[in-house]
Formats: C-alpha cells, sequence, structure tokens
C-alpha cells in the first residue's frame, strides 16, 4: 500500500512540475528580421505562453460531432468481409479478396511468428481459420470461384502435434504442405 501511494504521489508532483513549466512566460525572438540601428539593442522578448495546460482530470466535452474517419466514410464494395484477431507476437495475416460477397475470419490466439494469408477470388467464398497455441506456422487458404467453404482449427496438443478441426459434415479440405507451409484448397 505504501509503494502504491508513493508511486501516485510523484506522479502527481510530477504533474504540477510540468503544468507550472508551462504557464511560466516565454521568451523569444521576433518573427521578423529586422534591422539594427546604431547603439540598439535586441534581446530576448516575454511572451505569453500559446500552450494552455489542461487539467489531467478533466473531460472532454461531450456535446460535440465526431468526425468520421476515411475507411467509415466510404462505403465496401463488392460486399466482401474481412475480420481478423491476432493475440500473439509477431504475427502476419493477410486477406486479399477479388469478387462480391467474399467473407472471411482469420483468429491467431497465443500463436508466434504465424503467418496466415487467405485469398479469394470469386462470388460468395466463405472461410474461417483458427489458429490456436502455433508457433511457426505458415498458412495460405486459396479459394479459387466455386470453392467449398473452408472452416477450420488448427491446434497445437499438448505432446508437440498439430490437430486440424473442421465441423462435422464439412467438405474436407484439401492441405499440401509445401516446405514450411500448409496450402489450403
Amino acid at each position: 500500500m505504501r509503494f502504491a501511494l508513493r508511486n501516485h504521489l510523484s506522479a502527481i508532483a510530477f504533474v504540477a512540475v510540468v503544468v507550472s513549466a508551462f504557464a511560466q512566460p516565454a521568451f523569444a525572438d521576433g518573427a521578423f528580421v529586422t534591422q539594427a540601428t546604431k547603439g540598439a539593442f535586441f534581446g530576448r522578448s516575454p511572451i505569453p505562453s500559446p500552450i494552455t495546460a489542461q487539467s489531467q482530470f478533466s473531460s472532454p466535452p461531450r456535446g460535440g460531432v465526431t468526425q468520421p474517419t476515411p475507411e467509415t466514410t466510404v462505403p465496401a464494395t463488392g460486399g466482401n468481409f474481412a475480420g481478423t484477431l491476432e493475440m500473439g507476437r509477431n504475427n502476419y495475416v493477410l486477406q486479399a479478396q477479388a469478387g462480391a460477397g467474399n467473407a472471411s475470419n482469420v483468429g491467431i490466439l497465443g500463436g508466434k511468428h504465424d503467418s496466415v494469408d487467405v485469398l479469394q477470388h470469386g462470388q460468395g467464398l466463405v472461410s474461417n481459420v483458427a489458429l490456436i497455441g502455433v508457433q511457426g506456422l505458415n498458412l495460405d487458404v486459396l479459394q479459387p470461384p466455386g470453392t467449398a467453404p473452408v472452416n477450420m482449427l488448427i491446434a497445437r496438443l499438448p505432446n508437440g502435434m498439430l490437430d486440424i478441426i473442421q465441423p462435422k459434415g464439412a467438405t474436407p479440405a484439401t492441405i499440401v504442405r509445401v516446405g514450411n507451409t500448409l496450402v489450403v484448397k
């Protein structure tokens, strides 16, 4: 308790020092070059600080309108959707879709150095891929036109083996190993 209180007090003291630094007048040279006259003296002049310190505990006004970001103002084309959830380190996901009505979801939970590429070219293609506890896996999901949906979960088992799970009744995916990459068709 004493340690936590000491940290809070030092943080408050730091904020007070920063606020007091901004509250002091600043000195600056003029914005324009002046011609020196004989016997003239030029020095620094006090200018009020243009920065106003804002209290750490103040809340922003709630009555304003939030401006939309560029990615939310442009409507999606073709009705494609790509979603990614990454919870790990140094993972890479690429989802490229050509056509219309395609949907792909990639989830990496607890993985490290995994790379997943989903390449869809067609109409109404669906892929859902989840990696759980996998490390260093390269996975390419290729979906040309007319391909069945790809739904799979790849998990690393306690013995180090990979387990690939697909829903019951789903069309089995063709998985080919090319070097260190698994290619799913």
